[in-house]
């Protein structure tokens, strides 16, 4: 290796050197041969199908989500990016734009298991580090009159279906050609079923879609979040056995005997025939010279050392590995202030994993995008390609908002309107506004609306 960096030239670059630079000159480093990933994590016991598992073992991964404060610690991230509104943005103002955005909004979201789909991508990367979803689409029926500028005379392309491709079945993955920082194919281990035929399937990256988390170079199983979590889940089973074996042996005591030395052969064998049928396990009793007495033995409960406060340290660690630790905090003095500073970190948390939940939706991971697929077979080249977002995470404090809302508005910096009061209509779970029905507010009420109430005059002689 010195000598291969010897003989090198490592020449300045130029400067004033503005040429393209289409090709990249070093490469990820990923170690991947036969299409088998090279683990390089600290814990052997952690490298590989160890932790993703097999077609027919569960691996640690799994093994951890059987723990309800890991299943819990997924779920506080899952449940409030789940509960966001997802909708499409039209490309432009332009008719065939905006339609086409409908379009997509009717069949991805409308159509399909959508919610589903994003939950099994989710708790997938935070668990396994990836999350592979292979996507089907065929023809179907559009509707003419929700969607007139759509050229297929009733019929278009739809996507049918997200379906799953678990980590522990995926054996083999083979870079993407003149890319390999991206994901050309999978091999998909099959155990076989009552419908499957067992055996290997090769799937390529133009089926499927594809959330690496924290992807460094092609290793495309990424860094799991529960990874960081496993010191102290592995600790909190040590601790929880040590914690069991303490309460049987304080409530199941032991049987004690003492007796006189003199004692008869035939008393002692009395006794310990007593003494067994009182056991607790085979075992369980204990005999001692010195003059008669019976007692049972147990530990005290202050024996030891805190296994309890132990156990609550790894729960605590388990949530802070997903920024939610402040949720177990409270009742010490300053823990509500402490929960209060570490809530905006999980607030930008949650705003990252929704982030990193659209882009392969929008870009892609590994060379297309589905919803851009999807937009082209039916609407044509020239039309502007929607793009996925998501609103109103549940990580915003409206009690807070909602006052400074109404001082900009009396102010005079906010002008009151239409989509304002809608998407504070959303924010709120109330009903549309509908103008039919819609009241006048009372008098003195604080009102909103392009028509002011009619000012009440005082009556002659009074001052206001």
């Amino acid at each position: 290796m010195a000598a291969a960096a010897s003989s090198s030239s490592l020449s300045p670059a130029a400067v004033d050197d503005f040429r393209v630079r289409p090709r990249a000159v070093g490469g990820p480093s990923t170690p991947i041969w036969n299409g088998y990933l090279g683990d390089l994590d600290p814990n052997r016991e952690l490298r590989g199908d160890k932790w993703h598992g097999t077609p027919w073992e569960l691996g640690i991964a799994e093994k951890m989500m059987r723990d309800p404060h890991v299943r819990q610690s997924v779920s506080i991230v899952a449940n409030p990016v789940l509960a966001g509104v997802y909708d499409f943005a039209a490309a432009s103002r332009d008719p065939l734009d905006v339609e086409a955005a409908e379009f997509c909004r009717w069949a991805f979201i409308e159509r399909s298991r959508w919610k589903a789909a994003l939950r099994y991508v989710i708790t997938g990367y935070m668990r396994d580090g990836v999350a592979l979803l292979e996507m089907t689409d065929d023809t179907a029926q559009v509707s003419a009159s929700r969607f007139p500028l759509h050229p297929g005379r009733g019929l278009g392309v739809v996507p049918t279906g997200w379906h799953d491709r678990p980590a522990h079945t995926i054996t083999r993955w083979q870079q993407r050609k003149g890319s390999p920082e991206q994901l050309g194919a999978v091999v998909q281990t099959v155990p076989g079923s009552d419908e499957e035929r067992p055996g290997d399937r090769i799937i390529g990256s133009d089926r499927l879609i594809r959330w690496t988390w924290e992807q460094e170079g092609a290793h495309f199983t990424g860094f799991p979040l529960l990874r960081s979590a496993y010191q102290p889940w592995k600790l909190k089973i040590a601790f929880l056995i040590i914690d069991a074996i303490k309460h049987e042996r304080h409530g199941v005591g032991t049987p004690l005997l003492y007796y006189p030395p003199d004692a008869p052969d035939e008393d002692l064998e009395a006794a310990e025939k007593i003494l067994a049928e009182m056991r607790a396990n085979a075992k369980g009793y204990m005999m001692f010279g010195s003059d008669y007495k019976f007692e049972w033995s147990t530990t005290s409960s202050s024996d030891g050392t805190a296994i309890a406060a132990a156990i609550e340290r790894c729960n605590k660690d388990i949530a802070h590995n997903v920024a939610a630790a402040f949720m177990l905090l409270g009742g010490g003095g300053g823990s509500y202030a402490l929960a209060q500073s570490q809530e905006g970190q999980y607030a930008i948390a949650l705003d990252a994993h929704a982030d990193f939940l659209i882009e392969p939706w929008n870009l892609g991971a590994d060379g297309w995008s589905p919803i851009e697929r999807i937009t082209r077979m039916n609407y044509g080249p020239d039309v502007g390609v929607p793009r996925l977002y998501v609103r109103n995470l549940p990580t915003r404090d409206w009690t807070k908002v909602l006052p400074a809302l109404h001082n900009l508005g009396v102010s005079g910096f906010i002008t009151p309107d239409e989509p304002t009061e809608s998407r504070l209509r959303e924010v709120l779970r109330l009903p549309e506004r509908d103008p039919s029905t819609a009241r006048r507010p009372m008098q003195g009420a604080a009102f909103i609306g392009s028509e002011q109430p009619q000012q009440s005059q005082p009556a002659p002689g009074v001052q206001l």
